[in-house]
């Protein structure tokens, strides 16, 4: 099992209970320091929730491994660390003036394009090797009737 799921879980949980303070002090008490860093505070409270999220996703992925007595391979298992951490990262840069320019802005653009991609991959992996063969076929058309809807998509004038 990748026990490394578990730990990185709980850190990405403690990472969100940590932006509660920052969350509170944007939110509640309208703090003029706290407003200089944190700009925008809906993206805050966004990553807030999404590394509540990952930590969850993360755990799930280990009762993936527990339940089917296999560990995920190494090129699953990172990329899935990687984006449990990096994901809410990118919405807690965006709470920020660091996307705007700089090396905050390099950071932002390569993480941009690599985690939601490294997540994207190992849940992709996931799916393949836990879902039944039915559940598998039913995710598949959901997914193209969605992108068919989203293609075709105009808006009634």
């Amino acid at each position: 099992m990748n026990i490394q799921l578990l730990h990185w879980g709980l850190f990405s949980f403690m990472l969100g209970l940590v932006l509660s303070l920052p969350l509170a002090a944007v939110h509640y008490q309208n703090s003029p320091q706290w407003t200089r860093i944190f700009t925008n505070p809906r993206k805050l409270k966004s990553a807030h929730l999404d590394f509540f999220t990952q930590a969850f996703a993360a755990a799930f992925a280990f009762l993936i491994e527990y339940a089917t007595q296999a560990a995920f391979p190494p090129y699953v298992a990172i990329p899935l660390l990687f984006g449990t951490i990096c994901n809410p990262q990118l919405l807690l840069i965006e709470a920020t003036p660091l996307n705007r320019q700089g090396l905050g802005r390099a950071l932002y653009l390569s993480l941009r394009a690599a985690s939601p991609l490294a997540l994207l991959f190992a849940w992709g992996y996931i799916a393949w090797v836990a879902l039944p063969l039915s559940l598998l076929l039913l995710f598949a058309v959901l997914v193209v009737v969605g992108s068919t809807l989203i293609l075709t998509y105009k808006p009634i004038k």
